[in-house]
């Protein structure tokens, strides 16, 4: 399937890719205003895969283009943690956890009440959005699996949400979405499982075709999932990155077809890096053998005092009652001993103070972050350090980390061609899509990059 795909895009691409370099060597100067901005995240695409892809023997034609013809960053200082959702909200928004509020993947929930649920609702985010600047300037926005969007103020909207799985899970996808939208994409692409990278990217097409939105944000998140099985940069992963272009390449095509390319621009990002680990160290098992969480025989979570929003390469704890300082100072001493031992894998622990600087979890008395070749686990029981049987991959660490670095690819329309983009925040990006569309974010930590560089 893989080598099919690529042989189906061959020429055209190389022609646009050919094409692109000839742009790359006559212009430096940007182009007219975009009219339509295409905002394209690759979940857990590193800056190396675009900055040095003959270094993997990369066959990426579509992101070497967009590369070569617009403004690459050497990747984007992200968020505390390097997570998927904190992240994108960081993008959307220009501000950092702390303030718009999704500051994790997932609630706080020991007794599993929400059923694994994850903060896919618009309603937790805090602060001003980039689909409301839009909307304020009347503007047509799509978003197709955006984290963080369902009930989100957006025109075309196919949110996120749990996995497709049966019948029941596309009724509920059809109420979410704009209503019908769901529905004729499942017509669109009829023998596709409905949110799967191939299914997103057909939608994106046909949005373009049809709708031609000013602003369209596609999240796809297949190269994630492979990087947590195989870890990165491996011949699993590269694969599933070329075939990630292959989509970006159908979409490029799309535009073309619309007759609106030269009016588009494409902003490509990703929320986060990773890196491979082979050990887990389960902090957890100490809470529960201190009574800070109790469980029954069956090992259910029955009560707590103190808990954990758990990212892998990083572990943030919470107390049931910001008041209790007697299990607060139990917990933070017990994660201070676990700590002082190299061998247990924690490389430092962060206090609210330090999260504080970094825009993190403000109810967090503690955190702690993983060395590098150790995950944090959340095991309640057994050995505090375990194993694994495989190198997998693992993000959520601490975004000076450098390969948590997100990436960047500025290109087309209204863009200021550069060599190379330097000091670029992941709160950078809804400013900078924004002011394409010739729409201001005010008040954000993030800014607008697109401004003038050397060629």
């Amino acid at each position: 399937m893989h080598l099919s795909a690529k042989k189906s895009i061959s020429l055209p691409i190389a022609a646009l890719l050919l094409a692109g370099i000839a742009v790359a060597q006559k212009h430096t100067k940007p182009s007219a205003r975009a009219q339509h901005v295409i905002l394209i995240s690759v979940d857990g695409m590193t800056p190396v895969e675009y900055l040095h892809p003959d270094e993997h023997h990369l066959q990426t034609p579509n992101l070497r283009a967009l590369a070569a013809t617009g403004c690459p960053a050497d990747g984007m200082t992200g968020v505390f943690p390097a997570s998927t959702y904190p992240s994108h909200t960081s993008m959307i928004t220009g501000q950092t956890p702390a303030v718009h509020g999704v500051i994790s993947n997932t609630p706080i929930d020991p007794l599993n009440l929400e059923n694994g649920g994850w903060y896919y609702y618009f309603d937790k985010i805090e602060v001003p959005t980039l689909w409301q600047r839009l909307q304020e300037a009347h503007l047509e926005t799509a978003a197709v699996s955006w984290p963080v969007t369902v009930g989100a103020p957006v025109n075309l909207l196919l949110p996120e949400y749990r996995p497709v799985r049966d019948d029941e899970d596309r009724s509920l996808m059809r109420v979410l979405s704009t209503p019908g939208l769901f529905r004729e994409m499942e017509a669109l692409s009829p023998s596709l499982v409905p949110m799967t990278d191939e299914w997103r990217t057909n939608a994106v097409v046909k949005l373009i075709t049809t709708r031609k939105p000013a602003l369209l944000a596609l999240h796809l998140s297949d190269l994630d999932e492979e990087q947590h099985k195989y870890g990165p940069h491996t011949p699993q992963t590269h694969a599933q990155l070329e075939t990630i272009d292959t989509e970006i390449g159908k979409i490029r095509a799309a535009v073309q077809a619309a007759g609106i390319a030269d009016q588009t621009a494409f902003v490509i990002v990703s929320d986060h890096g990773f890196l491979p680990l082979d050990k887990l160290v389960h902090p957890t098992v100490l809470l529960h053998d201190a009574g800070l969480i109790t469980t029954d025989k069956a090992g259910k979570v029955t009560s707590w005092k103190v808990y954990f929003r758990n990212h892998t390469g990083s572990m943030f704890l919470e107390a049931k009652d910001p008041n209790d300082t007697e299990s607060i100072a139990k917990a933070t001493e017990l994660m201070r001993k676990l700590a002082a031992d190299p061998a247990n894998g924690i490389a430092k622990i962060d206090t609210p103070a330090d999260l504080k600087v970094m825009g993190a979890d403000p109810g967090a008395f503690l955190a702690l972050e993983a060395a590098k070749g150790y995950g944090i686990g959340s095991d309640l029981t057994g050995p505090v350090v375990t194993q694994l049987p495989s190198v997998h991959g693992a993000h959520g660490y601490n975004p000076s980390v450098p390969e948590m670095r997100p990436s960047m690819i500025l290109s087309g329309a209204g863009i200021d061609r550069c060599q190379l983009l330097e000091g670029v925040s992941i709160t950078d990006v809804g400013p900078t899509a924004a002011a394409l569309l010739g729409v201001s974010m005010p008040g954000t930590a993030g800014h607008n990059v697109n401004v003038p560089h050397k060629p």
